[in-house]
Protein backbone atom coordinates (compact mmCIF):
# COMPACT_ATOMS: atom_id res chain seq x y z
CA UNK A 1 0.00 0.00 0.00
CA UNK A 2 2.83 2.23 1.39
CA UNK A 3 4.50 1.82 -2.66
CA UNK A 4 1.51 2.57 -4.14
CA UNK A 5 0.62 5.71 -2.33
CA UNK A 6 4.15 6.62 -3.37
CA UNK A 7 3.87 6.07 -7.19
CA UNK A 8 0.57 7.69 -7.02
CA UNK A 9 1.98 10.66 -5.67
CA UNK A 10 4.86 10.88 -8.03
CA UNK A 11 2.48 10.36 -11.28
CA UNK A 12 0.22 13.22 -9.73
CA UNK A 13 3.58 15.47 -9.30
CA UNK A 14 3.85 14.91 -12.47
CA UNK A 15 0.60 16.00 -13.63
CA UNK A 16 0.20 18.92 -11.73
CA UNK A 17 1.61 21.30 -14.00
CA UNK A 18 -1.71 21.63 -16.25
CA UNK A 19 -3.93 20.47 -13.53
CA UNK A 20 -5.35 24.09 -12.34
CA UNK A 21 -6.03 24.83 -15.93
CA UNK A 22 -8.10 21.58 -16.36
CA UNK A 23 -10.03 21.46 -12.75
CA UNK A 24 -13.18 22.44 -14.13
CA UNK A 25 -13.76 19.99 -17.24
CA UNK A 26 -11.18 20.23 -20.52
CA UNK A 27 -11.05 23.64 -22.43
CA UNK A 28 -8.38 23.45 -25.57
CA UNK A 29 -7.87 27.17 -25.23
CA UNK A 30 -7.24 27.66 -22.23
CA UNK A 31 -4.60 24.48 -21.49
CA UNK A 32 -0.93 26.14 -20.99
CA UNK A 33 0.32 23.27 -24.24
CA UNK A 34 4.18 24.27 -22.88
CA UNK A 35 3.88 23.07 -19.72
CA UNK A 36 1.97 19.87 -21.38
CA UNK A 37 4.87 19.06 -23.66
CA UNK A 38 7.62 20.16 -20.90
CA UNK A 39 5.29 17.22 -18.04
CA UNK A 40 4.30 14.80 -20.87
CA UNK A 41 7.25 15.52 -23.75
CA UNK A 42 6.01 15.80 -27.03
CA UNK A 43 8.99 13.31 -28.90
CA UNK A 44 6.86 10.38 -28.51
CA UNK A 45 4.59 8.11 -30.64
CA UNK A 46 0.76 9.00 -31.67
CA UNK A 47 -1.47 7.42 -29.51
CA UNK A 48 -5.01 7.11 -30.86
CA UNK A 49 -7.82 4.63 -29.18
CA UNK A 50 -8.88 1.68 -31.74
CA UNK A 51 -11.47 -0.68 -30.15
CA UNK A 52 -12.44 -2.49 -26.76
CA UNK A 53 -13.68 -5.99 -26.26
CA UNK A 54 -15.77 -7.21 -23.45
CA UNK A 55 -16.61 -11.06 -22.87
CA UNK A 56 -20.17 -11.14 -21.45
CA UNK A 57 -22.15 -13.80 -19.95
CA UNK A 58 -24.09 -16.51 -22.45
CA UNK A 59 -27.37 -14.41 -21.29
CA UNK A 60 -26.24 -11.30 -22.29
CA UNK A 61 -24.35 -12.70 -25.08
CA UNK A 62 -27.76 -14.76 -26.49
CA UNK A 63 -29.79 -11.86 -26.33
CA UNK A 64 -27.49 -9.48 -27.97
CA UNK A 65 -26.71 -11.39 -31.20
CA UNK A 66 -31.01 -11.97 -31.19
CA UNK A 67 -31.55 -8.77 -30.70
CA UNK A 68 -33.36 -6.98 -34.54
CA UNK A 69 -33.14 -3.60 -32.84
CA UNK A 70 -29.27 -4.14 -32.17
CA UNK A 71 -28.31 -5.74 -35.36
CA UNK A 72 -30.80 -3.61 -37.89
CA UNK A 73 -30.87 -0.31 -36.39
CA UNK A 74 -28.39 0.48 -33.48
CA UNK A 75 -25.33 -0.42 -35.73
CA UNK A 76 -23.58 -2.54 -37.92
CA UNK A 77 -22.57 -5.82 -36.70
CA UNK A 78 -20.53 -8.85 -38.31
CA UNK A 79 -18.60 -12.01 -36.87
CA UNK A 80 -15.27 -10.49 -37.90
CA UNK A 81 -12.42 -11.37 -40.25
CA UNK A 82 -11.73 -12.62 -42.33
CA UNK A 83 -14.90 -12.32 -43.99
CA UNK A 84 -16.61 -10.13 -42.08
CA UNK A 85 -20.09 -12.36 -42.11
CA UNK A 86 -23.72 -11.68 -40.81
CA UNK A 87 -24.08 -12.71 -37.09
CA UNK A 88 -25.65 -15.91 -36.68
CA UNK A 89 -26.14 -18.59 -33.45
CA UNK A 90 -22.95 -20.13 -34.15
CA UNK A 91 -20.69 -17.28 -33.37
CA UNK A 92 -19.16 -17.12 -30.63
CA UNK A 93 -17.93 -13.24 -31.09
CA UNK A 94 -19.43 -10.13 -32.32
CA UNK A 95 -18.36 -6.41 -33.49
CA UNK A 96 -20.16 -3.36 -33.92
CA UNK A 97 -18.30 -1.28 -36.54
CA UNK A 98 -18.59 3.01 -36.58
CA UNK A 99 -16.96 5.57 -37.99
CA UNK A 100 -13.47 4.85 -36.49
CA UNK A 101 -13.60 2.71 -33.67
CA UNK A 102 -15.69 -0.65 -32.72
CA UNK A 103 -16.40 -2.72 -30.04
CA UNK A 104 -15.80 -6.35 -29.65
CA UNK A 105 -18.25 -8.75 -27.55
CA UNK A 106 -17.65 -12.11 -26.99
CA UNK A 107 -19.51 -15.09 -25.44
CA UNK A 108 -18.43 -17.02 -22.88
CA UNK A 109 -17.49 -19.92 -25.27
CA UNK A 110 -15.26 -17.96 -27.92
CA UNK A 111 -12.29 -18.66 -29.57
CA UNK A 112 -10.09 -16.77 -27.59
CA UNK A 113 -10.87 -18.79 -24.02
CA UNK A 114 -11.68 -15.65 -22.52
CA UNK A 115 -13.44 -15.83 -18.85
CA UNK A 116 -17.09 -13.67 -18.22
CA UNK A 117 -16.18 -10.23 -17.14
CA UNK A 118 -12.53 -10.18 -19.12
CA UNK A 119 -12.08 -6.97 -20.67
CA UNK A 120 -9.27 -5.16 -23.01
CA UNK A 121 -8.64 -1.65 -25.07
CA UNK A 122 -6.86 -1.76 -28.29
CA UNK A 123 -4.43 1.78 -29.40
CA UNK A 124 -3.45 2.67 -32.61
CA UNK A 125 0.15 3.95 -32.24
CA UNK A 126 2.31 5.94 -35.25
CA UNK A 127 5.62 7.67 -35.07
CA UNK A 128 5.61 10.34 -36.86
CA UNK A 129 7.18 10.39 -40.60
CA UNK A 130 8.15 6.74 -39.96
CA UNK A 131 6.53 4.25 -42.33
CA UNK A 132 5.53 0.55 -40.91
CA UNK A 133 8.32 -1.83 -40.80
CA UNK A 134 8.62 -5.07 -38.44
CA UNK A 135 11.02 -3.37 -36.64
CA UNK A 136 8.94 -0.47 -35.34
CA UNK A 137 8.67 0.27 -31.68
CA UNK A 138 6.99 2.98 -29.76
CA UNK A 139 8.60 6.22 -28.84
CA UNK A 140 8.46 6.89 -25.29
CA UNK A 141 9.40 9.44 -22.43
CA UNK A 142 11.15 7.24 -20.92
CA UNK A 143 13.91 4.38 -22.00
CA UNK A 144 14.58 0.88 -19.99
CA UNK A 145 10.95 1.00 -18.48
CA UNK A 146 8.81 -2.19 -18.28
CA UNK A 147 5.88 -0.43 -19.83
CA UNK A 148 5.04 -1.60 -23.60
CA UNK A 149 7.89 -3.80 -23.31
CA UNK A 150 6.61 -6.87 -24.92
CA UNK A 151 5.92 -7.30 -28.78
CA UNK A 152 3.39 -9.19 -30.79
CA UNK A 153 3.18 -9.38 -34.57
CA UNK A 154 -0.59 -10.67 -35.78
CA UNK A 155 -1.38 -11.18 -39.32
CA UNK A 156 -4.76 -10.98 -41.27
CA UNK A 157 -6.05 -13.58 -43.04
CA UNK A 158 -7.87 -11.92 -46.15
CA UNK A 159 -8.15 -13.87 -49.65
CA UNK A 160 -6.07 -17.22 -48.49
CA UNK A 161 -3.40 -14.56 -47.85
CA UNK A 162 -1.64 -13.92 -44.61
CA UNK A 163 -0.61 -10.13 -44.22
CA UNK A 164 1.15 -8.69 -40.85
CA UNK A 165 -1.54 -6.81 -39.53
CA UNK A 166 0.14 -4.73 -37.11
CA UNK A 167 2.99 -4.83 -34.48
CA UNK A 168 1.29 -4.66 -31.08
CA UNK A 169 3.36 -3.40 -27.76
CA UNK A 170 2.33 -4.10 -24.22
CA UNK A 171 3.38 -4.19 -20.44
CA UNK A 172 4.34 -7.43 -18.06
CA UNK A 173 0.66 -7.92 -16.45
CA UNK A 174 0.18 -11.39 -15.53
CA UNK A 175 -3.21 -12.09 -14.40
CA UNK A 176 -4.87 -8.32 -15.49
CA UNK A 177 -8.55 -8.89 -16.42
CA UNK A 178 -8.01 -6.00 -18.59
CA UNK A 179 -5.42 -5.79 -21.16
CA UNK A 180 -4.29 -2.74 -22.78
CA UNK A 181 -2.29 -2.77 -26.11
CA UNK A 182 -1.22 -0.59 -28.04
CA UNK A 183 -0.37 -1.53 -31.96
CA UNK A 184 1.55 -0.01 -34.80
CA UNK A 185 -0.86 -1.05 -38.11
CA UNK A 186 0.70 -2.13 -41.86
CA UNK A 187 -1.69 -0.22 -44.28
CA UNK A 188 -0.34 -3.30 -46.86
CA UNK A 189 -3.15 -5.19 -44.54
CA UNK A 190 -5.95 -2.45 -46.34
CA UNK A 191 -4.34 -3.46 -49.36
CA UNK A 192 -5.52 -6.77 -48.57
CA UNK A 193 -8.96 -6.43 -47.42
CA UNK A 194 -9.81 -3.25 -49.65
CA UNK A 195 -8.12 -4.12 -53.02
CA UNK A 196 -6.61 -0.26 -53.21
CA UNK A 197 -3.29 0.97 -52.43
CA UNK A 198 -3.05 2.80 -49.03
CA UNK A 199 -0.04 4.99 -48.25
CA UNK A 200 -1.30 5.01 -44.58
CA UNK A 201 -3.05 2.83 -42.18
CA UNK A 202 -6.27 4.53 -40.65
CA UNK A 203 -8.95 3.70 -38.44
CA UNK A 204 -11.63 4.81 -41.11
CA UNK A 205 -10.03 2.99 -43.99
CA UNK A 206 -10.20 -0.38 -41.92
CA UNK A 207 -13.61 0.25 -40.68
CA UNK A 208 -15.25 1.61 -43.78
CA UNK A 209 -16.70 -1.22 -45.85
CA UNK A 210 -18.41 -2.28 -42.26
CA UNK A 211 -19.66 0.97 -41.42
CA UNK A 212 -22.85 2.27 -42.10
CA UNK A 213 -23.99 5.77 -40.90
CA UNK A 214 -27.74 5.05 -41.55
CA UNK A 215 -27.45 2.79 -38.47
CA UNK A 216 -27.36 4.38 -34.60
CA UNK A 217 -23.78 3.95 -33.83
CA UNK A 218 -21.28 6.59 -34.70
CA UNK A 219 -18.17 5.89 -32.17
CA UNK A 220 -16.89 5.80 -28.84
CA UNK A 221 -16.78 9.32 -26.54
CA UNK A 222 -15.66 8.12 -23.56
CA UNK A 223 -14.63 4.86 -21.07
CA UNK A 224 -14.79 4.43 -17.70
CA UNK A 225 -13.04 2.02 -15.80
CA UNK A 226 -12.01 1.18 -11.74
CA UNK A 227 -9.07 -1.15 -11.39
CA UNK A 228 -6.80 -2.52 -9.46
CA UNK A 229 -3.75 -0.73 -7.85
CA UNK A 230 -1.60 -2.65 -9.76
CA UNK A 231 -3.58 -2.15 -13.06
CA UNK A 232 -4.41 1.52 -12.30
CA UNK A 233 -0.58 2.58 -12.24
CA UNK A 234 -0.15 0.23 -14.95
CA UNK A 235 -2.46 1.86 -17.42
CA UNK A 236 -2.05 5.50 -16.12
CA UNK A 237 2.12 5.28 -17.09
CA UNK A 238 1.92 3.25 -20.24
CA UNK A 239 -0.26 6.88 -21.45
CA UNK A 240 1.91 9.01 -19.21
CA UNK A 241 4.77 7.15 -21.18
CA UNK A 242 3.28 8.21 -24.39
CA UNK A 243 2.42 11.91 -23.77
CA UNK A 244 -0.86 11.46 -23.45
CA UNK A 245 -3.06 14.67 -22.09
CA UNK A 246 -4.31 14.34 -18.80
CA UNK A 247 -7.83 16.28 -18.60
CA UNK A 248 -8.91 16.39 -15.51
CA UNK A 249 -8.09 14.93 -11.70
CA UNK A 250 -11.04 14.35 -9.13
CA UNK A 251 -10.35 12.49 -6.08
CA UNK A 252 -7.98 9.58 -7.29
CA UNK A 253 -9.42 9.51 -10.78
CA UNK A 254 -7.51 10.29 -13.51
CA UNK A 255 -9.05 11.23 -17.18
CA UNK A 256 -6.62 10.97 -19.88
CA UNK A 257 -6.85 11.76 -23.22
CA UNK A 258 -6.34 8.93 -25.87
CA UNK A 259 -7.20 10.56 -29.02
CA UNK A 260 -10.78 11.99 -29.64
CA UNK A 261 -11.49 9.21 -27.06
CA UNK A 262 -11.17 9.99 -22.97
CA UNK A 263 -10.17 7.50 -20.77
CA UNK A 264 -11.10 7.98 -16.64
CA UNK A 265 -8.93 5.06 -14.58
CA UNK A 266 -10.61 5.21 -10.73
CA UNK A 267 -8.49 2.76 -8.74
CA UNK A 268 -10.18 1.06 -5.98
CA UNK A 269 -8.78 -1.32 -2.86
CA UNK A 270 -12.53 -3.66 -2.70
CA UNK A 271 -12.73 -5.30 -5.94
CA UNK A 272 -11.00 -8.40 -6.94
CA UNK A 273 -10.36 -7.89 -11.15
CA UNK A 274 -10.17 -4.76 -13.18
CA UNK A 275 -12.81 -3.83 -14.76
CA UNK A 276 -14.58 -1.02 -18.03
CA UNK A 277 -17.82 -0.03 -15.85
CA UNK A 278 -19.07 2.37 -18.53
CA UNK A 279 -19.05 3.24 -22.30
CA UNK A 280 -20.15 6.29 -23.72
CA UNK A 281 -20.82 6.68 -27.28
CA UNK A 282 -22.22 9.28 -29.69
CA UNK A 283 -25.36 8.65 -32.36
CA UNK A 284 -25.53 9.51 -35.78
CA UNK A 285 -29.34 10.47 -35.08
CA UNK A 286 -31.25 11.21 -31.77
CA UNK A 287 -32.55 7.86 -30.10
CA UNK A 288 -34.47 7.40 -26.47
CA UNK A 289 -34.46 3.77 -26.63
CA UNK A 290 -33.07 1.77 -23.35
CA UNK A 291 -32.06 -2.01 -24.47
CA UNK A 292 -31.78 -4.63 -21.50
CA UNK A 293 -29.50 -7.53 -22.90
CA UNK A 294 -29.46 -9.73 -19.46
CA UNK A 295 -26.61 -7.92 -17.64
CA UNK A 296 -25.75 -5.17 -20.12
CA UNK A 297 -27.86 -2.09 -20.14
CA UNK A 298 -27.60 -0.11 -23.27
CA UNK A 299 -29.38 3.81 -22.56
CA UNK A 300 -29.87 6.24 -25.62
CA UNK A 301 -30.41 9.87 -24.74
CA UNK A 302 -30.56 11.90 -27.91
CA UNK A 303 -27.57 11.72 -29.62
CA UNK A 304 -25.88 9.97 -26.63
CA UNK A 305 -25.59 5.78 -25.88
CA UNK A 306 -24.49 4.89 -22.52
CA UNK A 307 -23.51 1.38 -22.23
CA UNK A 308 -23.87 0.32 -18.27
CA UNK A 309 -21.57 -2.87 -17.66
CA UNK A 310 -22.07 -2.63 -13.68
CA UNK A 311 -24.27 -5.98 -13.52
CA UNK A 312 -22.05 -8.10 -15.65
CA UNK A 313 -19.25 -7.86 -12.90
CA UNK A 314 -21.92 -8.71 -9.66
CA UNK A 315 -23.61 -11.80 -11.47
CA UNK A 316 -20.03 -12.90 -12.47
CA UNK A 317 -17.59 -12.20 -9.60
CA UNK A 318 -14.53 -13.77 -9.43
CA UNK A 319 -11.34 -12.60 -11.12
CA UNK A 320 -8.63 -14.52 -9.94
CA UNK A 321 -8.77 -16.83 -12.21
CA UNK A 322 -8.77 -14.58 -15.45
CA UNK A 323 -6.21 -14.74 -17.85
CA UNK A 324 -3.72 -12.16 -19.72
CA UNK A 325 -4.47 -13.24 -23.07
CA UNK A 326 -5.65 -10.52 -25.38
CA UNK A 327 -8.50 -11.20 -27.70
CA UNK A 328 -8.49 -10.63 -31.40
CA UNK A 329 -10.48 -9.02 -34.71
Amino acid sequence: MKAYKLNYLILVLLLASCQEKVRKGYDASVIDREKIDKAFGHDVSQVLFDHLYVVLDSISYAQLTRHDFLKETYASVDAGLPDFRAVDDSATSCYLRGHEHYIELLGPDNAYNEPVGKSGIGFALHNEGEHFHLGVTPKLKQKGTPYLSISDTVDMPIRKEKTTWFKAFYSPSSGTALHTWYAFYNPASLDSLHEKEHKKYSREAFLKESYSKRQLFEGINSINMTCTFKDYERIAQEMRQLGCKLISKEGKTLTIASGDVSIAIAPSDTIAFSRITEIRCSLNTSDIRVTKLGNLTISNTGTQSIWNLENLYKANNHGTSLSADKAGP
